[in-house]
């Protein structure tokens, strides 16, 4: 099942949408690599797709302002 789930990170509230399983410690991983691309900097609203790497799995992250939808693979 697919959830929403309202997380905060460093002070910052986000929308985490994820259908399997995901460490706390990855999600603050997968935002800090996002913060440091610039992922939320960006006044126009698109979304954008980022390929993360967290230990042995590739996650595939859309993000739109502050949803955050991660698959893994």
């Amino acid at each position: 099942m697919i959830e929403k789930i309202p997380f905060l990170h460093r002070k910052k509230m986000y929308n985490i949408i994820v259908k399997d399983d995901i460490s706390f410690d990855a999600l603050h991983y997968i935002i800090d690599v996002l913060i440091d691309q610039g992922a939320f900097v960006s006044e126009l609203e698109t979304s954008d797709l980022y390929t993360v790497v967290y230990g042995e799995i590739r996650y595939t992250v859309g993000v739109d302002g502050i949803d955050i939808m991660i698959v893994g693979a």
